[in-house]
């Protein structure tokens, strides 16, 4: 039987031990606060996965109140903007309005895979190609809730919103089912990469598709996304609204 003196011995080592470990842990905090920050302003650019010792931080934001609070603010802010356009619109109530066009991103700003980045360390893992096409192919990523209340009010006020996304054209028919159940419906296009658009970096696909809509004579008022390179290059829209993503970066 262990003497009192060493029991308290291990009482205290255990302590202190535990003591260090949440200051550890607590240290971290403040540094990974700092590695998103300018993760989401682009000074931080480039970067493969999210740093090992970020993993608590970036999951506690993903799975907590902060990531969806942040996301409401950003698209509130698109929504005001939203009715601004609106009653300042001499052809509101005209079918001309329709040609008034918002473009929103899927894939963490119309839906949210924080499912699978859950199962995958929330982006300390590398991608892995076939496992997320796997996990596109089940149709099952919930809706981010502000931008759905987003994308209906748009559609109620009468814009047209089209879905321009990273994802290829062989995945058109999940990302249909995928918006569906997630309760997307009447949006006026998907866009997805085609055969000849493979290589070409998020900025200049995106930028040549909405130049595209542009050319059918619509005109960008709004472009919502979570990654710089969605909203960067040319034909952008009037107002960009980034959504935030600390779990993975779209050149």
């Amino acid at each position: 039987m262990a003497s009192p003196l060493l029991k308290l011995l291990i009482v205290v080592v255990v302590g202190a031990a535990c003591s260090s470990a949440g200051a550890a842990a607590s240290y971290r905090q403040p540094l990974c606060y700092s590695w998103r920050f300018n993760v989401e302003v682009n000074n931080v650019r480039d970067w493969t996965v999210v740093p090992e010792a970020c993993e608590s931080y970036v999951a506690s934001y993903m799975s907590g109140d902060a990531y969806q609070e942040d996301s409401r603010e950003a698209l509130q802010q698109a929504l005001s903007f939203a009715y601004l356009v609106f009653n300042s619109s001499s052809s509101a109530s005209s079918p001309a309005f329709s040609y008034n066009a918002w473009v929103l991103d899927i894939d963490e700003t119309s839906l949210s895979n924080a499912p699978y980045y859950a199962e995958h360390r929330f982006g300390v893992e590398a991608y892995n190609d076939t496992l997320f096409n796997a996990w596109i192919s089940e149709a099952a990523a919930p809706a981010l809730p502000a931008t759905l209340n987003l994308f209906n009010t748009l559609k109620n006020l009468g814009f047209s919103v089209f879905f321009l996304t990273g994802r290829s054209e062989d995945k058109r028919n999940a990302t249909i089912a995928n918006l569906l159940n997630a309760g997307y419906s009447g949006w006026e296009g998907l866009i997805l990469r085609q055969s000849e658009d493979a290589g070409v970096t998020a900025v200049l696909y995106k930028s040549g598709k909405r130049k595209a809509l542009e050319d059918l004579g619509y005109f960008i008022v709004g472009n919502v996304g979570d990654q710089w390179s969605d909203l960067s290059g040319y034909s952008v829209g009037s107002r960009v609204f980034k959504l935030p993503n600390p779990m993975y970066y779209v050149a």
